[in-house]
């Protein structure tokens, strides 16, 4: 019992050790030069917002609407961002971009927690251990905590999502869980568009689990019943905001029209199926082995794993993303997949965990000590590149976005 403590109490540390050391380096880097013009269309929007309210707001989409020059950028309609961070920009009395980096900062922090909590409940401390050490140097989440996006509160709130979603899989009798996931589901819609793929995502994991392991056609009907409601009211309160369905209606079109002619998304988004994969494994070549393995043995049953049905679910998320930024026309950058960069370091950290695994039965007790001293010095050398290439990519190149063109030219 004292010896388990003892264990607890050590990964505890190392844990707390980790977050510490992410929390430290998203905060320094936050000297930027220049910012991209999402990041500016972002912070005007809120700006109104902060300024005139619900009226600054369907002013946005009246000058949008009738403005063909302004179809390729950010729609106004993005209200679940705009609003959460003309509120931000009110309590820290912050009127312009940094707000939006600061606001981002602190949702990549909150994902930090939150891959550590949902690690040591759902998976174990080494897979956790081993996650969190390749998250905290991530390329692509620095990227993202030190620009005013939408993305990185996104990927917060699909966290928050995907563990309601984990609590309701393994103690289904937990129903109060339903009432945060129908909440933070509908936040998501407003948040951005892309919103609406996590929360199909985590609806289709949790109908799986009421219609197919508990067997409750009650409960799946009430689970398609709310979630549809949910969305309505998303829906409903973005036309409530904006001035009416209409034009809410009318703002997709434009958005759908303008990207035939967004040069930024033809030239730098656009590409062979395969160039998302190469963006993937250019930022982090380690995490995408490690991740492909753990994949590999989740897929084959070999991992011992607490929860084989949770990381089932996390490759679902991974692997649709995936399919969508290939599928859909203009989607190559890895801004669109932040929602699944807990999922798939943490996959990566089931994929150590399971040739660690492999090692121990090769080598049984000969030897096995060496290969974990080996299996952690491969770990930081993995982990020590890829801070390197933010630093060189990000820092000292200064490209503003992570699309899968500007990464192919800065390497």
């Amino acid at each position: 019992m004292i010896n388990k403590l003892e264990n607890r109490a050590a990964v505890l540390i190392i844990v707390a050790l980790l977050l510490a050391a992410g929390i430290i380096l998203r905060f320094s880097n936050l000297d930027i030069k220049a910012r991209s013009p999402d990041e500016v269309v972002y912070t005007a929007q809120a700006m109104i917002v902060a300024q005139d309210g619900i009226y600054g707001a369907r002013r946005m989409v009246d000058e949008y609407n009738a403005n063909k020059q302004l179809w390729i950028y950010p729609p106004p309609i993005r209200m679940g961002y705009t609003y959460l961070l003309a509120a931000f920009m009110k309590v820290t009395s912050i009127f312009d971009v940094r707000a939006g980096t600061y606001l981002s900062t602190f949702c990549s922090i909150g994902a930090l927690f939150m891959l550590a909590l949902l690690g040591l409940k759902f998976f174990d401390w080494w897979v956790t251990i081993a996650a969190l050490f390749l998250m905290i140097v991530s390329p692509m989440d620095l990227a993202i905590a030190r620009r005013s996006w939408q993305d990185g509160v996104l990927a917060f709130a699909g966290l928050l999502l995907i563990y309601c979603c984990s609590k309701l899989t393994i103690a289904p009798q937990r129903k109060i869980w339903y009432l945060p996931f129908w909440f933070i589901g509908s936040w998501c819609v407003m948040i951005k568009e892309s919103g609406i793929i996590i929360y199909g995502l985590c609806f289709i994991w949790l109908f799986s689990v009421a219609a197919f392991k508990e067997k409750s056609f009650i409960k799946s009907a009430l689970l398609v019943l709310f979630t549809i409601l949910g969305v309505s009211a998303s829906v409903f309160v973005l036309g409530y905001v904006v001035g009416g369905i209409p034009r809410l209606l009318e703002v997709f079109r434009h958005i759908k029209d303008g990207m035939p002619t967004n040069a930024y998304a033809i030239d730098y988004q656009t590409g062979p199926w395969y160039r998302i994969l190469q963006g993937l494994w250019i930022i982090t070549p380690g995490g995408c082995i490690l991740s492909i393995i753990g994949m590999a043995g989740v897929f084959i049953g070999d991992c011992q794993l607490k929860n084989n049905i949770i990381a089932k679910c996390f490759m679902l998320i991974i692997l649709s993303f995936l399919f969508i930024t290939i599928a859909v026309p203009y989607m190559q950058n890895l801004r669109y997949l932040s929602v699944t960069f807990v999922p798939f370091y943490l996959i990566a950290g089931v994929g150590l965990e399971y040739l660690v695994s492999l090692a121990r039965n090769f080598f049984k007790d000969r030897n096995f000590s060496v290969v974990m001293v080996v299996t952690v010095l491969a770990l930081m050398i993995v982990a020590y590149s890829d801070y390197q290439k933010f630093q060189k990519i990000f820092i000292k190149r200064g490209i503003k976005d992570i699309s899968i063109s500007l990464l192919r030219e800065s390497v």
